[in-house]
């Protein structure tokens, strides 16, 4: 049971890890960062928008606003191939525009080389309150 209980609590540390991670690349519009985040064909996809490459990636992050992001407490499964899904809602505050968007993030997460990394990030944005007012 502890053997169980200690990989759970791996898995479950390296999936906030990595959510945590791409919080603060984006907010810092660190692409290179951010890049690093995904796995060999991994993809960050926006409505019908699919951003996939390092340089896409890269761009993505490097382009977007001064914005905070706030990610909530996953819920994670474990999948039969070693991959993780995992779903959270996020919040996003646009620090030049005051603008707030908010939805749920889910996620395909693969190992690769020991370490956890996107293989897809959908963005689900539900709410967006574009004026400050």
């Amino acid at each position: 049971m502890l053997d169980d209980d200690a990989e759970a609590g791996r898995r479950l540390a390296a999936v906030t890890r990595l959510q945590a991670d791409y919080s603060r690349f984006v907010d810092d519009r660190d692409g290179e960062a951010l890049a690093g985040l995904y796995a060999a064909g991994g993809a960050l996809v926006l409505g019908d928008r699919e951003i996939g490459g390092e340089r896409e990636l890269a761009a993505f992050a490097a382009g977007g606003p001064r914005a905070v992001h706030s990610q909530g407490v996953p819920s994670i499964r474990l999948r039969p191939d070693g991959d993780i899904d995992a779903v959270s809602s996020f919040t996003v505050v646009v620090a030049d525009t005051g603008a707030i968007l908010a939805g749920r993030y889910t996620d395909r997460m693969t190992w690769e080389d020991g370490r956890l990394l996107f293989a897809r990030r959908h963005v689900d944005i539900r709410i967006a309150r574009r004026d400050a007012g």
